[in-house]
């Protein structure tokens, strides 16, 4: 019989723990967190330590259900694949399988009976926003389950987001520590939890600072579908607007240039999402840099609990913090 390469001291010594913790965790023994017991199976993987039987974990496969409106092929859906790419390679570091699924209404019934039965699938993440059947259909699936980018009340499960509210809140105080006291908003209200969530942050800041929010300066940019609408701009113009995310931002830049207005000189202009339309813009788009690589890490720690444990209930909303990058599109007003 081969010998281990390393020994339960090693791993031990690579994280700083001892080897009674070390031993707990690979032989299925209680006392030893989720997340580390994680992290000394990713060791002990890496390094081809041999499991005892019962402590060898079988391969599990998560499948990943996501809009096909979000596929490889939709510029739109580059920012939901980048989330999807750091999902798996966080799977796979735990030694699981990805399967993405896009299910639409003439696939669903055979898509559920693929994901409902012969084991097939140990848990699922649900990407993004889903058409509502789909979504109320895939709910009642009964295996573990996680939420990204979107988050419900009656989710039986936990979600794991971008904090939109706060950040939202801190670009709109950039526009005001700039000079811009006519602040208008671009995003449906309702169509998304994210874009609600943002659009909660910039109404916020503009409360605490007395400032009067014109029902004229929110301008819907899709419908409740989630399909883009042509973004109207009111008669009477502020001197910033706030993009629910850089699609939008991008698109408004170009109706703005049509409409004859300079952005930033005339008009500045913020996003959210740090994605590729951020880089098209002329000028560069100021925005929110999601963190896509926390979320990946956060949802799998997640499902990797609720397979290992299927009696918990979850429910939890998990923010994760974004980050501001400033570029040409916002000028300070004189």
């Amino acid at each position: 019989m081969a010998e281990n390469r390393i020994s339960m001291q090693d791993i031990a010594d690579e994280l700083g723990i001892s080897k009674v913790t070390v031993s707990k965790a690979l032989n299925d023994k209680d006392g030893v967190s989720d997340e580390l017991r994680e992290r000394i199976f990713q060791v002990a993987e890496r390094e081809d330590y041999k499991l005892p039987g019962y402590g060898q974990r079988k391969a599990r496969k998560v499948g990943i259900i996501m809009s096909e409106r979000f596929n490889s092929r939709s510029d739109a859906g580059k920012f939901y694949m980048g989330m999807y790419e750091s999902i798996i390679t966080e799977l796979r570091l735990a030694s699981c399988t990805g399967i993405m699924i896009t299910p639409n209404i003439t696939s669903l019934d055979q898509d559920l009976e693929t994901i409902e039965n012969g084991g097939l699938f140990d848990g699922l993440i649900l990407l993004g926003i889903l058409d509502q059947v789909i979504r109320k259909k895939v709910d009642m699936i009964k295996l573990p389950k996680v939420y990204v980018e979107v988050y419900d009340e009656g989710h039986n499960s936990d979600s794991v987001i971008t904090e939109n509210i706060y950040s939202t809140y801190a670009m709109t105080n950039y526009l005001l520590q700039n000079g811009h006291t006519d602040i208008g908003f671009v995003g449906t209200i309702g169509a998304t939890t994210s874009i609600t969530d943002r659009f909660l942050g910039y109404t916020r800041l503009l409360f605490e600072q007395g400032i009067h929010t014109r029902k004229d300066w929110i301008i819907p940019d899709r419908s409740m579908d989630g399909i883009p609408v042509d973004l109207k701009l009111p008669e009477d113009m502020p001197t910033a607007f706030v993009c629910n995310c850089d699609e939008t931002a991008f698109r408004l830049l170009k109706v703005l240039k049509q409409n004859g207005f300079t952005v930033p000189e005339e008009i500045s202009v913020v996003g959210f999402d740090n994605d590729i339309y951020a880089r098209l813009c002329d000028p560069g788009l100021t925005t929110v840099a999601v963190n896509v690589e926390e979320i990946g890490k956060v949802t799998v720690r997640r499902i990797l609990h609720f397979m290992d444990h299927s009696t918990d209930k979850g429910g939890v909303v998990y923010r994760i913090p974004g980050k501001n990058v400033f570029r040409d599109s916002v000028v300070k007003r004189k």
